[in-house]
């Protein structure tokens, strides 16, 4: 059951930083179980507007294109 949960853990992780996520963080913020951006390495803006689904090379994945940004000032 140890292997289990080591699995897990370091599957939990931000993948531009290595910060420790938690299972919430990835299901709001990720795509298929992956984040590539956390709090410490983005900005909240950043978060909400779908970053932390992108790659850190700034490639959106396949299945979940770039969310258009508002032209509000």
């Amino acid at each position: 059951m140890s292997d289990r949960n080591a699995s897990t853990a370091t599957t939990r992780q931000c993948r531009r930083c290595g910060s420790a996520v938690s299972k919430q963080f990835i299901r709001v913020f990720g795509v298929d179980n992956t984040v590539h951006g956390c709090l410490n390495c983005l900005t909240r803006t950043q978060l909400a507007i779908g970053e932390a689904a992108v790659r850190g090379d700034g490639e959106a994945s396949p299945e979940r294109p770039r969310w258009p940004t508002s032209d509000l000032p």
